[in-house]
């Protein structure tokens, strides 16, 4: 379904019902001030969103026109290097990054862009075109599957957000062979916007130009809470706490160490489970693995493992899983085979 620029932006930001099924908008065929004026007309004054609720009570935040339209600038300027001439969108534009990424970007670098909020979305023909992609962690499988279409394309760079980079996002790239896909990540929050971005999982985090650290590097103390400032943080906040436990390398950049809410000590180590998860995704074959915190009755604080087979059934993943974890020296409280995790849209864990 094509949809008008003032369409699409009138169903996500709240003046009409959003359309079933994916879509696509022609900016490409509007000029630059014509963007500008559907863009200053149809985005409200203050644009109100909510957190996923993955950790903790859904709350409500808001942002100016002026901080939205300055952050979708900021994150097209990512793809400067690589002339993107049209879009696929798989970032639900009920939250913040969805918004920003599958309805104000394209407006902002003049492409055409197909929103995907399933397998069953129309893709459009990407022979000999420069594939831009924002990305969820569930992309990759879909992007795996499409494999031979997404060939054609000439180039294809992707942004990815929300939680951390799943393995198959690797495997994706290597397939086409190197110097044809580029992604990059970005780390931010609803409450926050993005703060920072990287071009490879070994990298440190880059801050956004006006994001600031309230923390400064010392070496007495290399682990410390990730707060941050800057002018696109939600009405009434002058810096947030993110939860984030970081390094901080120099006054621009800082390496991740885990999430308060992600973080347990087991038999006193520290075990960060986004860091597990991604190891097990990486090492069992699983459609869907997730680590749930527990009080054990022996261990005190420990973990269960939910797995999602790759196929119904399957008899050794239980007995994977548990070979996995001894190999790193982690002993779960027990490991469930589940049909289904429950996330949010954007890929983030229920709690």
């Amino acid at each position: 379904m094509n949809l008008a620029p003032e369409t699409a932006l009138r169903h996500y930001f709240g003046q009409a019902d959003a359309p079933q099924g994916g879509w696509s908008v022609r900016w490409d065929a509007l000029s630059a001030s014509q963007r500008e004026a559907v863009l200053s007309r149809e985005v409200p004054e203050v644009v109100t969103v909510r957190t996923s609720g993955s950790t903790g009570v859904p709350t409500q935040w808001s942002h100016s026109r002026e901080q939205m339209l300055a952050e979708a600038a900021m994150l097209a300027e990512l793809w400067r290097e690589d002339p993107v001439d049209l879009m696929l969108a798989f970032a639900p534009p009920t939250h913040l990054y969805g918004l920003l990424t599958t309805l104000l970007m394209p407006a902002v670098l003049g492409v055409e862009v197909w929103y995907q909020p399933g397998p069953e979305a129309p893709m459009p023909d990407v022979r000999g075109r420069v594939l831009g992609i924002t990305a969820i962690p569930w992309t990759f499988r879909l992007l795996d599957r499409r494999r031979d279409e997404l060939a054609r394309a000439s180039r294809i760079v992707i942004q990815h957000s929300t939680a951390t980079l799943p393995p198959g996002a690797e495997d994706f790239a290597n397939a086409f062979g190197r110097g044809r896909v580029r992604i990059t990540e970005i780390f931010g929050s609803t409450e926050s916007g993005g703060i920072a971005h990287r071009a490879g999982r070994d990298q440190p985090w880059t801050l956004f130009p006006d994001i600031t650290l309230t923390h400064t590097a010392d070496g007495a103390q290399p682990e410390v809470p990730l707060v941050v400032s800057g002018p696109r943080l939600a009405a009434g906040l002058d810096t947030w706490a993110t939860g984030d436990f970081v390094e901080i390398v120099d006054p621009r950049h800082f390496r991740f160490h885990g999430r308060r809410t992600r973080l347990r000590k087991i038999n006193g180590v520290r075990v960060d489970f986004d860091e597990v998860e991604y190891r097990l995704r990486d090492t069992v074959p699983s459609k869907d693995v997730a680590c749930v915190p527990v009080d054990d009755p022996v261990r005190g604080e420990n973990f269960t493992v939910l797995v999602v087979p790759d196929e119904p059934g399957a008899p050794d993943v239980v007995k994977a899983v548990r070979i996995a974890l001894k190999s790193w020296n982690l002993v779960p409280h027990e490991v469930l085979v589940v049909p289904a995790i429950e996330r949010s849209e954007t890929g983030k864990l229920r709690r």
